[in-house]
């Protein structure tokens, strides 16, 4: 069987998995590797992918013979589906995921034969795309976010990395030893289906291989944070008794109130469910769980279920790593750090880690970035990590109220003083909407590193619980639509661009060095007030991730100093 490339398709594809006897054939141990990635989960396969965009080739080692058939994430988020959008992505989940058409909305009940007191009223793709649409102001996002589960996110990605010849995929293999020194490292795979084993050097390597990474553990990295805030019974099943389901009408999530944390998730508004609860005791194994009698329990009646998928009993953790960075050797993803689900920020997260990481590591192999990219990876993207686990948690705090100021026995009842209960938990809920509104944490962050020419201006709002477009020097770039209906954002991919509103004949010296110096450097001449207002300054300079690298209304004195800093070199000199 083949790709339509006419390469032969990944047993993650087919969900076949390969005899042993052929596993050999696909390790080529005969030359050094210049980028590995351990683990081809969406974290690592996005960084392979954002390699490719830069032409760097990468190894990408999976010890699991096909993609995830696990939900795990449901929400690629506004800040996600732009990098996406960079990798010609946008598309492909879209039609992977859910309709355009279908809300996000989320009920709180006391189960689905239940009262319904409260609801947090979210948009559809469409609904935010008519959003972004109406207006021109910087304060949206270019791209609507996206309910897609990531068993068809890992499986579209796996096709797009099978597809590029500028990845290897080798999988079943597991990364089981890892050495390293100044000049790269080395690793040792071996096949989880017959025991066979490949030794293979590379220059950098790279644990993208979850909360138990091989990798983590070779840098001697420590996760600060707590372990076991919450324990959770995961059901993914099929059902089609929408009568059951949808009785508080269409959802997203459904949370349950007055019986511990917990909620249905609509993975595909067809058949496909997912029951997330802390309703279980501490140490039962989900072998030990009737399914059929949770299910019915939390709906309030008899759910007809068609099959259950898989079942899992895990504890969430809030965990980030202290560092990011030794050597040779990065991590990113769960890896990196682990979040509570609440607010999406898990996976999320984790692209925007790939995208950072992908096109530093690029420029530094490419020749015209410096070891202090390389640097600048943890010092930007472990503070995004803590605010992610912080707001996480803050977002769980609100589930956990719930359930505290719940009475179920009174919500249920027919009497004044019920009435009055579903009052305040109505208002309680309408005024803690923010676990998938806070666009602030998702795009409002701001990077400080060396390689981010800070202007000395403060951020407009620190705290990112909104989002205040700005290009503020670390800032992501603001949305901005041009008067051909496309964004400002789409021309931010593989290099530096530098967005003018004064005229390409300012920028000729910038151009001059920047080519002297073997950096690929856009100069996107715009003459357009709406976009002028909106970016603050008349010269812009931003990165590839769509980060501002630096802004002025006129070039600095010294632009090789300005290329120097936001390339990572100490001098541009031996750059040229």
């Amino acid at each position: 069987m083949t790709h339509p490339t006419g390469r032969p398709l990944d047993p993650s594809v087919t969900g076949t998995q390969p005899a042993p006897e052929n596993l050999d054939e696909k390790v080529d141990t005969s030359y050094r590797r210049s980028v590995l990635i351990s683990g081809a989960g969406p974290v690592g396969m996005v960084l392979a992918l954002e390699l490719s965009l830069h032409g760097v080739k990468t190894t990408l080692v999976e010890q699991n013979p096909q993609t995830t058939r696990f939900p795990k994430m449901d929400l690629t988020n506004a800040r996600s589906m732009e990098l996406l959008a960079r990798l010609g992505l946008t598309e492909e989940i879209r039609t992977a995921g859910v309709g355009a058409t279908y809300s996000h909305d989320v009920v709180f009940c006391t189960s689905m034969a239940g009262r319904e007191v409260g609801r947090w009223s979210y948009p559809s793709v469409d609904r935010m795309s008519d959003w972004i649409a109406s207006r021109n102001d910087g304060t949206t996002p270019a791209h609507a976010w996206q309910r897609v589960t990531q068993i068809e996110v890992e499986k579209l990605l796996m096709r797009r990395c099978l597809a590029d010849d500028n990845i290897e995929v080798l999988r079943p293999w597991r990364v089981s030893e890892v050495a390293h020194g100044d000049d790269g490292a080395t690793v040792r795979i071996v096949s989880p289906v017959g025991g066979a084993d490949h030794t293979l050097e590379a220059d950098y390597l790279i644990g993208c291989d979850g909360a138990g990474s091989v990798v983590r553990r070779a840098m001697g990295l420590q996760m600060e944070g707590e372990r076991g805030v919450i324990t959770f019974c995961q059901v993914h099943f099929k059902s089609r008794d929408l009568a059951t389901l949808h009785a508080h009408g269409q959802f997203w999530h459904t949370f349950f109130v007055g019986g511990g944390v917990g909620a249905i998730i609509a993975q595909d508004e067809r058949d496909t469910w997912t029951l997330q609860t802390s309703a279980i005791t501490d140490g039962v194994r989900t072998e030990d769980i009737d399914k059929q009698q949770l299910l019915d329990a939390v709906c309030g009646k008899h759910l007809e279920v068609d099959e259950v998928l898989q079942s899992s009993v895990w504890q969430a953790n809030v965990l980030v790593a202290d560092r990011y960075r030794l050597g040779r050797l990065f991590v990113a993803g769960d890896a990196a750090h682990e979040v509570i689900p609440t607010g999406g920020y898990g996976l999320n997260t984790g692209i925007a880690d790939a995208v950072n990481l992908g096109w530093k590591l690029a420029a530094v192999i490419n020749g015209f970035g410096g070891d202090g990219l390389l640097d600048s990876y943890e010092a930007e993207r472990r503070p995004v990590a803590l605010l992610a686990r912080d707001w996480s948690f803050r977002h769980l705090n609100v589930h956990v109220k719930a359930q505290e100021l719940a009475d179920r026995e009174l919500i249920e009842s027919d009497t004044p003083a019920a009435e009055a209960h579903r009052r305040v938990l109505a208002e309680y809920f309408a005024a803690n909407t923010g676990e998938h509104e806070s666009y602030g944490v998702e795009m409002g962050y701001r990077y400080h590193s060396l390689v981010v020419a800070d202007d000395g201006e403060e951020s407009p709002d620190p705290d990112v619980s909104t989002y205040v477009p700005t290009t503020v020097p670390g800032a992501r770039a603001p949305h901005a639509r041009l008067p051909d209906g496309s964004s400002l954002l789409d021309t931010y991919r593989d290099t530096f661009t530098l967005v003018s509103f004064a005229g390409a004949e300012v920028t000729q010296e910038l151009q001059a060095v920047a080519a002297e110096a073997g950096l690929s450097l856009r100069v996107f001449d715009l003459q357009d007030q709406t976009a002028r207002k909106i970016y603050e300054r008349d010269l812009v300079l931003v990165r590839p991730d769509g980060h501002v690298a630096w802004r002025g209304d006129r070039l600095p004195e010294d632009v090789r100093a300005l290329l120097a800093t936001v390339t990572g070199r100490s001098s541009l000199a031996a750059a040229a």
